[in-house]
This record gives structure tokens, C-alpha cells and sequence, in this order.
């Protein structure tokens, strides 16, 4: 089986999760988006890449989906955030949207090592993400207070909700997926 194939099936069981522990009915309905492009989505072709980050992997092990995303990484493109200049060294992507023909979604895996934040920042599109390893304290939903999230719980963003996440004493991971006004089509 191919990495595209692998990655996807992870993927259609991730959106399959975020449905099924959605919060809101907009975290279905992106999931479900994000699950419908998945299935069909032509793959593209890609060359993988590490960061620094990604040192801690064996430290991402407390769910089956956290084990089979710490398998995956090293075969993915990961990239800096152009939200930190840290070439990599506390937080990465893997912007999915690059690897996989998605009309109308925007969707990726971030990595933020243990004690490292996200950085505060706000967009058009509205999001979702589904935790895949880590307790982290996110700010979200239009919220001012950060509030601590486990694996395997959903949180939602508004069109231009301002929000950031503090990763705990593990590296965490989360899938995001933005739709809706804003995204390239």
C-alpha cells in the first residue's frame, strides 16, 4: 500500500472520529466535508521531509491513532509554521491540502512540541480539530481563557476567531480543517 494510501485511510478514520465526537453540528459538518474530499482526492506527488520537532515522536503513543500518526510522520512533508520563525525546531505542519486534491478544503497536521505554544492568530475560514495526542490548553470558540483539551476531543473556530493552543508535557498533535469563505477552491 502506498503512503497516500495509508495517510488516507488514517485520515478517513480521523474525520470518521471528529464526526462521531463532534461538540457542534459545524464540527460534523466540516468532518464530513473533509471525509467526502478525502475518499476521492486525487493524490499528489511529494518528497518527505523531517523537522526537529519531530525528535519526540516516541513520546506520541497514548491512543491507537496517536501510534499509527507516530508510524506515518517520518513518511510526510513536514514544513514551519509561517505563523513562527523556528525553522522547525518546536512546531511543524504537514499540510495536507499539498499531498491530496481537496476543492474547498484546507487541512493539515500540526506538531507542537511539549511546553512549546501556537501562536495567537485569527483567519476567514472556519475550522476544526480533532486532538490526536496530548493534553494541550487551546484557546478557541471566541474564548479569551485557554482550556485544557485531551485526546480525542473536537474544538471549533469561528470565521476570524482569534485562537492558540500551549502543548503540555507531551508533544501534541491535531488534526485542523478549514472550509467556508477564505479557502482556495
Amino acid at each position: 500500500m502506498s503512503t497516500h494510501d495509508l495517510l488516507r485511510s488514517w485520515l478517513t478514520d480521523a474525520a470518521d472520529s471528529a464526526i462521531e465526537l463532534a461538540a457542534r453540528h459545524e464540527i460534523s459538518e466540516g468532518a464530513d466535508r473533509f471525509r467526502t474530499a478525502i475518499e476521492t482526492a486525487a493524490a499528489i506527488p511529494y518528497e518527505p521531509q523531517m523537522l526537529p520537532v519531530l525528535r519526540n515522536l516516541s513520546r506520541v503513543t497514548n491512543s491507537e491513532r496517536a501510534l499509527k500518526f507516530a508510524e506515518l510522520a517520518p513518511s510526510l512533508r513536514w514544513i514551519p509554521s509561517h505563523r513562527w520563525d523556528d525553522e522547525g525546531q518546536d512546531r511543524a505542519l504537514c499540510v495536507l491540502s499539498d499531498m491530496f486534491d481537496m476543492p474547498g478544503i484546507e487541512a493539515g497536521i500540526m506538531y507542537v512540541d511539549q511546553g512549546c505554544t501556537y501562536p495567537l492568530h485569527n483567519h476567514p475560514p472556519q475550522e476544526l480539530y480533532l486532538t490526536v495526542s496530548g493534553t494541550a490548553r487551546w484557546r478557541f470558540g471566541g474564548a479569551e481563557e485557554l482550556v485544557e483539551m485531551q485526546p480525542n476531543m473536537t474544538l471549533y473556530n469561528r470565521p476570524s476567531d482569534f485562537h492558540t493552543v500551549e502543548a503540555g508535557e507531551t508533544p501534541l498533535v491535531a488534526m485542523y480543517i478549514l472550509w467556508g469563505a477564505g479557502v482556495r477552491s
